[in-house]
């Protein structure tokens, strides 16, 4: 399973970016998504998230944090 945090500067094409970036990764399989920063992804392939992630979001203002999870275990806190 991968993680990913991210920093969508806000500015005037913000949701475009934070669109695009949920569309980028669907197809990796989005097991939770309650936040807004921080995504789990039913996938192995680091890589190819971190490609996605280079057509979905603008690297001279956002930000982004690649992380393998070895457990498939959510703990959640707070209002649904």
């Amino acid at each position: 399973m991968i993680g990913v945090t991210f920093n969508i500067h806000y500015d005037a094409t913000y949701s475009e970016r934070y669109d695009d970036l949920h569309k980028a990764l669907e197809r990796f399989g989005i097991e939770e998504a309650r936040t807004t920063s921080c995504l789990f992804l039913n996938t192995d392939d680091a890589r190819a998230v971190e490609t996605a992630l280079y057509g979905a979001l603008d690297y001279r203002k956002d930000k982004a944090v690649v992380f393998t999870t070895y457990q498939h275990t959510f703990k959640y806190f707070g209002p649904t």
